[in-house]
């Protein structure tokens, strides 16, 4: 069974709303600025996609990738495990390239 973490999105319309992410598909979780957050994932065709998050920031620590990280570890085996943000801070985009 496969195991999943969600970041639900404030934005507007379709980008908006409860984004799930594989954990077998994670391979990078990095902090690229303070308003962004990167997950490399990898695919099944050698390649490998890139979600951006966007985020706001109020200079805390955990920062998002530290609440991402600690999801990822919460729970193993079949569950979701929902990315609790740090207090002050809402997603704002999600994007996968």
């Amino acid at each position: 069974m496969a195991s999943f973490i969600s970041i639900k999105s404030s934005a507007a319309g379709l980008a908006g709303g409860e984004f799930l992410f594989n954990v077998d598909q994670i391979i990078l979780v990095e902090a690229a600025t303070a308003t962004t957050t990167t997950i490399s994932l990898s695919t099944l065709a050698a390649a490998e996609d890139v979600v951006t998050i966007t985020h706001g920031t109020v200079g805390t620590t955990p920062s998002v990738r530290d609440a991402i990280n600690a999801a990822l570890t919460a729970n193993p085996g079949g569950v979701k495990a929902k990315v609790n943000l740090p207090v002050g801070i809402t997603v704002t985009g999600i994007a996968v390239a």
